[in-house]
């Protein structure tokens, strides 16, 4: 027989003896907040605050990081709302856990199409699953980047400015210039 106490569960003493747990410390396993309910109420959140969901994570010791922004920039305001409509969601009593709701943060690499929606007409890199990188201002995306990219022909003072196709199977990494 197991017992659930506070989101832990625990053997008696009957069955720990029985499965051959001996005389040893009661506690068996605590229970995980599923991340698919995390990734569900954020996303009801921030969308009706016309924003977008970027990423939602659970680790193993509870502590829940979601990540939000929006065309125009999320506020710190917004973060509080998202924030305190998912903790009213859970229970403190049967699972205890940490939250953090951010911006993903500028220095961050892109993980959603929102992003590079977000950011187009804005200069940025592209690491390639096959070692090349490509800086260029993202033009749209459509299945992946479409990117401009300016370089100087050899021996010439002439810049070329040529459009680049970039399917998203084949990015490692994109990130935001960011300049000052």
């Amino acid at each position: 027989m197991y017992v659930k106490q506070k989101g832990y569960i625990f053997a008696d003493k009957k069955n720990r003896r029985n499965e051959g747990w001996g005389v040893s410390p009661i506690f068996c396993a605590k229970d995980m907040i599923q991340e698919e309910k995390i990734i569900k109420l954020a996303k009801q959140k921030v969308l009706e605050l016309g924003g977008f969901l970027v990423s939602a994570k659970v680790s193993s010791q509870n502590v829940i990081r979601v990540f939000v922004d929006k065309n125009d920039g999320i506020s710190i305001d917004e973060c509080l709302q998202i924030s305190r409509f998912i903790e009213n969601e859970l229970d403190r009593e049967i699972q205890d856990f940490e939250l953090q709701v951010s911006s993903p943060g500028l220095s961050k690499p892109f993980l959603v199409k929102d992003q590079y929606l977000k950011n187009l007409g804005k200069e940025i890199t592209i690491k390639q699953k096959d070692g090349k990188e490509l800086k260029g201002k993202l033009l749209a995306f459509n299945g992946g980047p479409k990117i401009e990219v300016v370089k100087k022909e050899k021996g010439k003072k002439q810049l070329i400015k040529q459009e680049k196709n970039i399917l998203s199977k084949e990015i490692k990494e994109t990130k935001l210039i960011i300049k000052f």
